[in-house]
């Protein structure tokens, strides 16, 4: 990856542009200053990823096709046929390639999301008890909510999701990834229920399952012995267009009858319609544009938390990305296609989630480096601009031949891959991770970054808990009849988190909500840490883990390490090693090992 030269030291909300300049435009002004002398790296350094760019495109194109094709025939089925997955996949191919070229930040992927079609459904039910035509109301809400996103970013208002904490993005996370599940679940408990006289429902049950295992185990791929580093990684990175390829071809060895993808036989308006919407109908204009300024209101916010979210998750502190970010700009470009697509009868469209960190994941390869004596494992991305684009032109190619994508039944890209992407998203969640701590035994919890004095377990799982139950509130909102107010609840989660201490009546105190949202950091081992210790080589080598490390052979490593204190630093007192005892003994075998990595 290209270098450039290091800038002063800035605060993090410095860095990603998330503070208020005090000048028109000024974040967007700020934010193309930051991305332009990297553009011409963006394409150098996708054509230098070679396999890991197109593997990365492949992945994300599976993984945008499937719920474009999902999204746009659910709202056919809905909406009488007024759009659907023409529509769909014109607004995923052709925002994404303008994004691609033009947006600070291109590896944010850009897609007609889940919220927005339950949005537009309720906008189509609006809309018919009003006797508006559909596509008028979709446009006028799209001119009102892009110009409402328009003022936001050059307001630099974008910089108010720097109050968006872990809380909410955690959730809001964890919430995308539980939404894919139950798709995947409920498209096969349809095809028992609602379909099986139709088609076949054990064979696309054994289908769906065989192509998602076939998908795990191929993506864990890398971590086997068999053959060279170099295959292994070349499998594990195309790890999901291998199980389709397979699923796919294993469906049409079959004799039995699979349901095919519910897309046109050819390309076209899915209603016989000229592609520019009247927007303006004789009879209900007013209307129209009445129902634009109301229900552009709760679709902005949703779109400032989805986009900025997804933002947020994309410039994760763990995918050490070093090109900065671009709120503001990636805003006003959001806007300006939310005023355009849906003149032409297209959706809505915004950053997706959890498609856009999985994309930089996918991006990505392990570093490990050695720091302070230690060796720590880090990402290193592969930046670019040409496999966002190179996935939305895939899009767009399939268009075209859009009937022949009949041959790849549901069970596969539907079904096996919506599990995929829900299930893959869940590891590395902070919310999932504490989940399973609440049915885990203590002694097994693995290392966190804070000790229990600072935050208690049961102080913890309650604001574990209370994360869970926006989830589960989300969702029900998301399935029920005000499905409009969606986004209303999911801004709710800001101000709740910052007055958690006090809706706990002070069970959760304000340290310990900030440290457990990460915005403060815990007092981990503070007496070791403040020493600054500086272990050489040997001290180094001989406090390394051992592979399986049984409770003896910890044992005897933590005696080796406090033998080896004193001729170096003095003879540690027992007030400073005391807190480390305490998370020691309560460990065994490799917890144990990890445990003494924190005296280093």
């Amino acid at each position: 990856m290209s270098e450039k030269p290091q800038a002063a030291l800035k605060t993090k909300a410095e860095e990603d542009g998330l503070v208020f300049s005090g000048r028109f435009a000024g974040g967007i002004r700020d934010d193309i200053q930051r991305r332009l002398p990297w553009y011409g790296s963006d394409w150098v350094d996708g054509a230098r990823g070679g396999l890991k760019t197109f593997s990365a495109s492949l992945y994300m194109f599976f993984g945008c096709l499937a719920p474009g094709i999902a999204f746009g025939a659910f709202f056919d089925q809905h909406s009488g046929g007024q759009s659907g997955v023409v529509e769909y996949l014109v607004t995923q191919s052709i925002s994404g390639i303008i994004f691609a070229i033009i947006s600070g930040q291109p590896l944010v992927i850009l897609r007609p999301t889940g919220p927005i079609t339950v949005f537009i459904s309720q906008l189509y039910t609006i809309s018919a008890s009003m006797g508006v035509p559909f596509l008028a109301a979709q446009a006028w809400t799209g001119i009102f909510v892009g110009s409402y996103m328009i003022i936001i970013s050059v307001t630099d208002t974008c910089a108010l999701v720097r109050q968006c904490s872990r809380f909410t993005q955690d959730l809001f996370g964890f919430f995308v990834s539980v939404i894919f599940v139950f798709m995947g679940t409920s498209n096969l408990v349809d095809k028992f229920v609602l379909k099986g006289d139709k088609y076949s429902a054990p064979h696309q049950m054994i289908l769906t399952l065989c192509t998602l295992y076939f998908a795990f185990k191929l993506a864990g791929f890398g971590s086997t012995r068999f053959f060279s580093k170099k295959i292994r990684e070349t499998v594990s990175d195309f790890a999901i267009p291998l199980a389709v390829i397979l699923g796919t071809v294993a469906a049409n060895l079959m004799t039995v009858s699979l349901e095919p993808l519910p897309v046109p036989e050819k390309f076209g308006p899915t209603q016989p319609r000229p592609w520019l919407a009247d927007i303006c109908p004789a009879d209900s204009c007013g209307t129209a544009v009445g129902i634009g300024v109301v229900a552009a209101i709760p679709l902005v916010l949703l779109f400032f938390i989805d986009q900025n979210v997804t933002m947020l998750l994309t410039q994760h502190a763990d995918h050490n990305l070093k090109k900065g970010s671009a709120f503001h700009w990636n805003f006003f470009i959001l806007g300006c296609f939310n005023i355009t697509f849906p003149l032409f009868g297209c959706p809505y469209v915004t950053g997706s989630l959890p498609h856009s960190p999985q994309f930089v994941k996918s991006l990505s390869s392990i570093e490990v480096v050695c720091e302070d004596g230690v060796e720590r494992s880090k990402m290193k991305v592969i930046e670019n601009r040409v496999a966002p684009l190179l996935v939305n032109v895939l899009v767009l190619a399939a268009l075209p031949i859009i009937g022949e994508l009949k041959k790849v039944p549901t069970a596969v890209i539907c079904d096996a891959l919506f599990l995929f992407m829900g299930l893959s998203g869940l590891p590395g969640n902070e919310l999932f991770e504490r989940l399973k701590l609440i049915f885990t035994e203590e002694k097994l919890y693995p290392s966190l970054k804070w000790t229990k004095e600072d935050v208690p377990y049961k102080q913890m799982h309650v604001f574990t808990i209370i994360q869970a139950c926006f989830v589960g509130l989300l969702f029900g909102v998301s399935r029920s009849p005000i499905a409009l107010a969606f986004p209303v609840f999911l801004v709710i989660t800001i101000p709740v988190r910052m007055l958690l201490h006090k809706l706990t009546f002070g069970f959760l105190t304000q340290d310990q909500v900030m440290i457990l949202d990460y915005a403060k950091p815990g007092s981990l081992l503070p007496e070791v840490e403040k020493a600054d210790i500086e272990l050489d080589a040997v001290e180094v080598q001989m406090l390394q883990p051992i592979e399986n490390p049984t409770d003896k052979e910890s044992d005897a490593a933590y005696a080796a390490a406090v033998k080896a204190l004193p001729d170096k630093f003095g003879k540690p007192d027992e007030e400073s090693l005391g807190p480390f005892k305490e998370q020691y003994q309560q460990k065994d075998g490799a917890a144990k090992m990890c445990c003494l990595g924190k005296l280093i």
